[in-house]
């Protein structure tokens, strides 16, 4: 069997990066004894990224055998190497997230753009990068990472119900001015991404809901992101809804999960049933915790139609967990043992659990992809940090 020293040389490289940022600090002797190469090949490999300043050297540990004899050098993951910029676009607004090569939070904004043009969007999205202060980093800008809500198949968007895309090409635009990888995803597959990479938990399994203007899934089977063939699996906010009462419908005429439950739409019948166009999300919470008849009563015909999703999902995929990320359900966190005692009847559920960050999952889902882009890491397990 012939083995390329090139395609070895990066496979060692790999194993060894990835065990510093996950470990470190580390002595060279360590990263030898976990990844089972050589010391001869990690110090080398070693002194090349001190070289880039890709890991930093923090100066001396204890000596593996409690002697008195020379201390070992230790290396971490230099977290400033660079920067990846991360934007998510909804219908009223896009937000941007700066995050040092760690996904550490640098700078966090937002603009509203209420339904305009891309063409628009794009200037506010320039204005954003421009704002943002000189980090000092060893380099500067490094990838762009833009999180939408519709379908994207490998790096371009299919559909978007929201926004119309079809003027420009968001990777050529920002790869032309900003000379960087540029990464589009569907933002419910970056939250799915967020709850894998920023857990020390090993996930192999997991299932994201995404649940805000629009619904979406994202999918993690074999630790790695489950997309389909066309970049549509997960789209369960296009599940139709049938009603039994009505006999059957023509499919075409079912609504989906998504105009009947997504957070806009959950509004939109508070707004009707309280008789008030400018009844929001934040009084519907507060009706609720008040026990206001009409509104528990639609929060239950919410839980119960979500449970159904779910236990869809549960029989999709079967995962380990499945995270739900919502302003909704991270503001009302009964609604999931609600769903948790409609699904009793299941002979197994896993953990329905909150996402860990409702606010970031999303932008930092984005900023993990960029960083294993930029490192030529990917399919390769980095813990990220926020």
């Amino acid at each position: 069997m012939i083995i390329n020293k090139d395609i070895m040389r990066g496979h060692n490289e790999h194993s060894v990066l990835a065990e510093i940022v996950n470990n470190a600090p580390l002595s060279r002797n360590e990263i030898s004894q976990k990844v089972g190469l050589n010391k001869v090949t990690v110090s080398d490999i070693v002194g090349q990224f001190l070289d880039r300043q890709l890991v930093k050297s923090i100066g001396e540990g204890r000596s593996s055998n409690g002697s008195s004899g020379r201390k070992p050098e230790l290396v971490e993951y230099n977290a400033e190497f660079g920067y990846t910029v991360n934007f998510s676009i909804s219908d009223s607004q896009v937000e941007m997230l700066a995050t040092k090569f760690d996904g550490r939070v640098l700078e966090y904004n937002v603009e509203s753009i209420n339904h305009q043009p891309i063409s628009v969007i794009l200037k506010k999205m320039d204005e954003l990068i421009e704002q943002l202060p000189d980090f000092h980093f060893v380099n500067g800008l490094q990838a762009i990472s833009i999180a939408i809500f519709g379908v994207v198949y490998k790096n371009e968007i299919v559909t978007s119900d929201f926004i119309d895309y079809d003027d420009v090409n968001l990777v050529d635009y920002f790869q032309d001015k900003y000379q960087v990888p540029v990464i589009i995803e569907n933002e419910a597959n970056l939250s799915a991404i967020f709850e894998e990479d920023f857990s020390k938990q090993e996930l192999q399994n997991l299932v994201s809901i995404s649940i805000h203007g629009g619904v979406g899934a994202g999918v993690i089977i074999g630790a790695h992101l489950y997309t389909g063939n066309y970049g549509q699996a997960g789209e369960i906010g296009r599940m139709l809804i049938p009603n039994t009462a009505k006999g059957q419908e023509r499919l075409t005429k079912l609504p989906t999960f998504e105009s009947e439950w997504s957070l806009d739409a959950i509004v939109d019948k508070a707004c009707v049933v309280k008789k008030n166009k400018d009844y929001n999300l934040t009084m519907l919470i507060e009706d609720y915790k008040n026990h206001d008849d009409q509104i528990v009563k639609l929060i239950e015909s919410f839980c119960y139609y979500l449970a159904i999703v779910t236990s869809h999902l549960i029989s999709a995929y079967d995962p380990q967990m499945i995270f739900y990320n919502s302003p909704l359900i991270d503001s009302l966190p009964e609604i999931l043992k609600n769903i948790q005692m409609k699904l009793t009847f299941l002979p197994l559920v896993p953990p329905l659990v909150m996402s860990k960050d409702v606010h970031y999952a999303t932008l930092l889902g984005g900023a993990s992809m960029a960083i294993h882009q930029v490192l030529h890491m990917k399919g390769t397990r980095l813990i990220l940090h926020h």
